[in-house]
């Protein structure tokens, strides 16, 4: 059973996400770990607000409940499975981050305080073609993972674990905010 208190917080950030422009309908998705075998996720093409935005599902046993989910399912599923420490996942696409990706970069250094402090550096990584990220991203994003917390993806989004929402919820916003600072600074 999901208590009214994890419901309360996954809600709380999701809200949080679609404020910030990081989730739309049908783009991005959140989870958390209930237990070793059970997660929380989004549903697929549901608004934050509607009633039934949320979906719980056995992590490795892919049934009919999967349909409903995001269809980042796959990908969540995969970094529970193989980084057993993450009790939450993000995959939002924060515009400055994205925009930052692209800019022939490899690699988000914060010049900024806040951002050095929380996110250091994190590694972009490159998809060669779509076909190809869409037939391997959860091997590709859980394989990043398994050592850091962030996950940039040039020119496509970002994906973020990490022990609880709130705290992925900080270090998306800090990201989002040293990329616009980087994106604007005159260095």
């Amino acid at each position: 059973m999901v208590t009214s208190t994890l419901i309360d917080e996954y809600l709380l950030v999701a809200r949080e996400l679609f404020k910030k422009d990081f989730m739309h309908i049908g783009l991005g998705s959140i989870s958390m770990k209930l237990k070793a075998d059970k997660m929380i996720i989004n549903k697929k093409n549901k608004h934050v607000n509607e009633e039934d935005f949320i979906k719980t599902l056995h992590i490795l046993k892919e049934d009919m409940a999967w349909e409903e989910a995001t269809d980042d399912v796959k990908v969540h599923s995969k970094i529970y499975e193989q980084v057993p420490s993450a009790k939450a996942i993000i995959h939002i696409c924060p515009k400055n981050v994205i925009t930052y990706s692209l800019k022939r970069h490899n690699c988000l250094k914060p010049i900024d305080f806040i951002g050095k402090h929380f996110i250091k550096k994190v590694n972009i990584i490159e998809i060669n073609s779509l076909q190809e990220w869409e037939e391997n991203k959860e091997f590709i994003v859980a394989k990043e993972l398994k050592h850091k917390d962030i996950v940039i993806i040039k020119g496509h989004s970002v994906y973020l674990k990490g022990r609880d929402l709130r705290e992925i919820l900080k270090k998306a916003v800090i990201l989002e905010n040293s990329a616009y600072m980087l994106l604007n600074s005159t260095n």
